[in-house]
């Protein structure tokens, strides 16, 4: 091979490369592009749904309806101790804090329901939702618990967080018809879900 065809080649090789190199460019650019323009619709797992006529709620309204402050709470004489240390993180609202020393607590005193309930929405503001309706879902289900009327309306929150709307229009029925202090409470909640009719 003459030192003029190897340079042939050479060029040849360095321009095939070049052109594979921009053919390759212009592909990701061009998906960065439509991604960016349609950020996570149908591109990652996880991504929410968009509103259809079954679900009629705007993505951006799953956010507000779910969004809650934290209920207050008022120290009982005679609470243990180790509640009464958490609760003071949760009064602080450092709601982390709070559900790591609520779930030692709840997990040593399974029968406290003060404890999972507080647990629960603990999680739910330090961004654990999945457990946090766990917690909420255990209170529902204890039976003549001064907790459950309010474990299930913040229940219901987290499920629409979840776009989850039929679990949460139960947890509102079910609110409503104990004919409880959050039926009003629940009754709006309830119709800014519902489609209108």
């Amino acid at each position: 091979m003459t030192i003029k065809s190897e340079k042939r080649f050479w060029i040849a090789v360095y321009g095939f490369t070049a052109s594979i190199l921009l053919v390759a460019m212009g592909v990701f650019g061009w998906l960065a592009w439509t991604s960016r323009n349609e950020p996570g619709i149908g591109l990652v797992a996880g991504a929410r749904p968009l509103s259809t006529a079954t679900n009629p709620i705007p993505d951006e309204r799953y956010r507000l309806l779910a969004a809650f402050e934290a209920p207050e709470y008022e120290p009982r004489p005679g609470s243990p101790k180790l509640f009464q240390l958490a609760m003071s993180k949760y009064v602080q609202k450092d709601y982390t804090r709070a559900a790591a020393a609520l779930q030692g607590f709840a997990d040593a005193n399974p029968e406290f329901t003060a404890a999972k309930f507080y647990l629960g929405i603990s999680l739910l503001l330090a961004g654990d939702r999945i457990a946090g309706i766990q917690e909420l879902r255990d209170v529902t289900e204890i039976d003549n618990s001064p907790f459950q009327a309010r474990a299930r309306f913040y229940l219901a929150k987290a499920l629409i967080g979840e776009h989850d709307i039929p679990r949460a229009e139960k947890q509102l029925e079910d609110l409503i018809a104990q004919h409880g202090s959050m039926e009003a409470q629940a009754a709006v909640l309830l119709s800014q879900i519902r489609p209108a009719s």
